[in-house]
């Protein structure tokens, strides 16, 4: 947990402060610190400043409101004394910049972004949010059934999936920034937090970096091998550490762990991930084993093809095991097209296992977005289609030839015996 010099606002885990030797005390809602804001302060005359609610490693979030339509908001505002490193203040824009291209309802929506000009603060003003993180969830239960983990995650991807298209890599994906809501009655509605460390790669963006190549960011149990050896990171970083998400909401552990950081490195770059036991002992359905451990892939190339191709195919792997995921609440009726959707080429590693035609399982679609009832209800076919589809039926069985034959007969001798 923070804790902060009250003398010059220095954040560190230490109970005394490296710059000055003061004592330190825990960051908590009544705690003062240089640049602290309070109850009633207003930035940019529009926002008004409520309580503390939370901090982190770049600064402190506020529940605050909007004065003119009194929407609750959260306003994250950068620490003063990274305000004054251009670095920082680079970074905390690039968050802004980040979330503000992103308009899909499972990431945290952005509202504004500026400096006060009375105080200097740099500040974000972004949705607020009740719900708990899904670290918090894996505090007090550290193994989720596997329906609620893909429910999850799904969605997760698809807000992976618009960032990736929009050229943004997240670089941080972890517990810790994936917010769970409670919505309309549905529950774990999943928000995709902290773009803070993520990279353009495309558009005007992508000469804006703050890191070069051999510089490693990130947290380092989530890392993908790649991002881990300080190379070029990609859509596919992301897919990994949400597969490292998986196995640790599947098996209450992480793949890789240990006390030291270089260790921790090290493993995901050499080191196969352990096999995938629950504790119970209870066997997890092996699709979605086989899903998990091709997002652990050491190989970028050998994961899924996008984050769309990683929800489909845990879709699919719940369905081969009879698994019940929830459904989201909101639209979901694009989702019918996705699979038909032109897709890059994908290896034999990343082909998603689709069920045989006969399998009864029904069509990739109605398990992406079952129809309502009143739409199974509604006919589908036209009378005469529907008779030439039961005469191509009966016409490839031997019973249906054989019914087929006697139905004519008994209309050849209705004929006969009217005649006479």
């Amino acid at each position: 947990m923070w804790r902060i010099c009250p003398n010059c606002g220095h954040r560190t885990d230490s109970y005394a402060c490296e710059k000055d030797g003061g004592e330190t005390r825990f960051i908590r809602t009544d705690t003062e610190f240089p640049g602290r804001l309070h109850q009633g302060d207003l930035l940019l005359e529009h926002y008004e400043v409520h309580d503390l609610i939370g901090v982190g490693g770049m600064g402190a979030v506020y529940r605050g409101q909007q004065r003119m339509t009194h929407q609750q908001v959260a306003i994250k505002v950068l620490w003063r004394d990274l305000a004054a490193d251009p670095v920082e203040v680079r970074r905390f824009s690039r968050e802004a910049r980040a979330a503000s291209l992103l308009s899909h309802p499972n990431s945290v929506r952005v509202f504004d972004f500026g400096a006060d000009d009375r105080t200097g603060t740099l500040f974000i003003v972004m949705e607020f949010l009740v719900g708990q993180k899904l670290s918090d969830v894996l505090r007090s239960t550290p193994v989720l059934p596997p329906g609620r983990v893909v429910h999850i995650v799904t969605q997760v991807a698809k807000a992976l999936e618009e960032a990736h298209r929009k050229g943004v890599v997240h670089r941080d994906l972890k517990p810790d920034n994936i917010f769970l809501q409670e919505i309309a009655g549905e529950k774990d509605f999943a928000k995709v937090l902290d773009f803070g460390l993520a990279k353009f790669i495309a558009g005007d963006f992508e000469r804006d970096q703050l890191t070069r190549v051999g510089y490693v960011v990130g947290s380092p149990e989530y890392m993908a091998p790649e991002q881990a050896s300080g190379g070029n990171v990609g859509p596919a970083a992301d897919l990994y550490s949400l597969g490292v998400v998986l196995y640790e909401c599947l098996t209450g552990n992480l793949p890789f762990d240990s006390n030291s950081t270089a260790e921790v490195l090290r493993m995901h770059i050499l080191q196969g991930p352990p096999p995938l036991v629950a504790p119970s002992g209870e066997d997890l359905p092996p699709a979605l084993v086989e899903v998990v451990l091709r997002c652990l892939a050491k190989d970028p190339s050998d994961r899924p093809a996008s984050a769309d191709a990683l929800r489909i195919q845990l879709l699919q792997a719940c369905d081969r095991r009879g698994l019940s995921v929830p459904r989201a609440p909101g639209p979901t009726r694009e989702d019918r097209g996705a699979a038909n959707r032109p897709r890059p080429p994908v290896g034999p590693s990343d082909a998603p296992p689709f069920a045989p035609a006969d399998s009864g399982w029904g069509t990739l679609d109605d398990r992406l977005d079952p129809l309502p009832d009143a739409d199974r209800a509604a006919p589908l076919l036209t009378p005469a289609a529907r008779t030439r589809a039961v005469g191509r039926a009966l016409a490839h069985s031997p019973w249906g030839l054989l019914i087929l034959g006697v139905g004519i007969g008994m209309t050849i001798a209705a004929f006969w015996i009217a005649w006479r």
